[in-house]
């Protein structure tokens, strides 16, 4: 092999090499794929969607109350039913989803799976790395089903104490109360449960080419669509401030968060913001105050 032949080879693996590590980086992300209209919030605008869509990050989802919807990525689908509210959060050790309220099953076929998907609700999160499971949050519970695999819980208020439980158990948490492990699920969650769920997910054959959103397309974001959002006991609701600050510049925005400071006090300095320290003046040098002499 002369040296024209090892370079272009050099040059072909590394493009490979390249190729590769771009797809492995966008693995990761999710595809929505609606069954009916899903409202989506990305940055500070709302989208109606009917149509597969890549979501980023910070994506805030809700089904309608007759629709339902799947997310997929590699090795990953996560079924929405009627009337969820979940985001796509940004997590350190991998995917993370944060669900505010409603049903949703999750099925990881990756056996090699290296990230841990991580679901966030108000009174309990857990983590899994393969498996299937099915989940229902409110703002006072939670509760999830293992139907194979594991998974490892942690209550929000003791995040540093992690429970793991395999396949075939049930948990439960209520607002102020300790977890529930058990073997069967309870009454009230199997009668809840939407019926699809029932049977093993599967993939919708995702499009090659999503569809875009076009800012055009949208609206800005009210303070109805955004209030369960601001107030909800999730980590996410850190970044809501930054995020959805410009808002906050008009009304009647401004307005609404003012009336509602008790349960937004992290908005406070923003409506309210500390009086500005007085600059103080630079002292002159010696040589340039004006003196005196007497004659």
């Amino acid at each position: 092999m002369n040296a024209r032949t090892t370079l272009q080879a050099l040059r072909i693996g590394f493009a490979i090499a390249c190729l590769c590590a771009l797809q492995s980086a966008r693995a990761g992300q999710f595809i929505l794929v609606p069954e009916g209209t899903v409202t989506l919030i990305r940055a500070t605008t709302v989208f109606d969607v009917d149509a597969p869509v890549a979501l980023e990050q910070g994506d805030l989802l809700a089904t309608a109350a007759q629709g339902s919807a799947q997310l997929e990525a590699d090795g990953t689908t996560v079924a929405l039913g009627a009337d969820t509210r979940i985001a796509i959060d940004a997590a350190s050790g991998g995917d993370s989803l944060a669900l505010l309220s409603g049903w949703i099953k999750i099925a990881r076929t990756r056996a090699d799976a290296t990230q841990s998907l991580s679901i966030d609700t108000a009174r309990l999160d857990a983590a899994m790395r393969d498996g299937a499971a099915v989940l229902h949050a409110s703002r006072d519970s939670t509760s999830l089903f293992i139907e194979t695999g594991a998974m490892t819980l942690a209550l929000p208020d003791h995040a540093d104490v992690r429970q793991p439980l395999d396949g075939d158990h049930y948990a439960a948490r209520e607002a102020g109360k300790p977890l529930d492990v058990s073997t069967r699920p309870a009454p009230a969650f199997i009668a809840g449960m939407p019926l699809p769920f029932r049977d093993p997910l599967v993939a919708h054959s995702t499009p090659a080419k999503a569809r875009l959103i076009v800012a055009s397309q949208g609206r800005p974001a009210s303070f109805a669509d955004l209030a369960d959002w601001l107030t909800a006991p999730l980590a996410i609701r850190g970044g809501f401030v930054a995020r959805f600050r410009p808002l906050a510049q008009g009304e009647p925005f401004r307005s609404q968060i003012r009336q509602n400071l008790r349960k937004l006090p992290e908005w406070r300095r923003v409506l309210c913001p500390p009086p500005a320290m007085p600059r103080r003046r630079p002292a002159l040098p010696v040589h340039a105050q004006s003196t005196e002499v007497e004659s």
